[in-house]
């Protein structure tokens, strides 16, 4: 079957950066189960697949702007202890989310701690960063009504 819009694909996948370093895998992580056309996978990586059938495979070198975009350096900033959550045991490195109620929530990532709080970065960890993508599509189906109703995957054929 022909991988176009509303089917449901799987792929195995390897990211990498562009020195080569492992950033995620398949094999890590489970494999990639999306509805195409939907853009719940990055613009690219759907176009890449479009057309395409259950064994294809392709390597794709992803620019900045075509995976997680540049480095905004306007999203590193310091938070005062206060605006922190209580009762957390900050590190560097470890995720926190902002965002409450009515407002969705978005991830932060602790750089360092201050003296007054914690340097929080609001890129994705992965922007600014040149990719290097291997895909393996292993199965393509349609999509159920359910899941063409809804934008997203309700079942998986694994």
């Amino acid at each position: 079957m022909e991988i176009t819009k509303d089917t449901v694909v799987t792929a195995n996948y390897r990211f990498a950066d562009e020195s080569g370093e492992l950033v995620d895998s398949s094999e890590t992580s489970g494999p990639m189960i999306y509805l195409h056309g939907r853009a719940s996978v990055l613009p690219a990586i759907e176009a890449a697949l479009a057309g395409q059938n259950a064994g294809y495979r392709i390597s794709l070198t992803l620019q900045p702007e075509q995976a997680f975009g540049a480095h905004r350096p306007e999203l590193v900033f310091e938070a005062i202890r206060e605006n922190l959550p209580p009762n957390v045991d900050l590190k560097p490195g470890m995720p926190l989310f902002s965002g409450s109620g009515d407002r969705p929530a978005f991830q932060l990532r602790v750089i360092e701690l201050t003296e007054r709080g914690a340097l929080l970065d609001g890129n994705h960890p992965l922007a600014g960063k040149i990719l290097r993508v291997d895909l393996e599509v292993r199965d393509v189906r349609p999509g159920t009504p359910e899941e063409t109703r809804s934008g997203r995957i309700l079942s998986s054929p694994l």
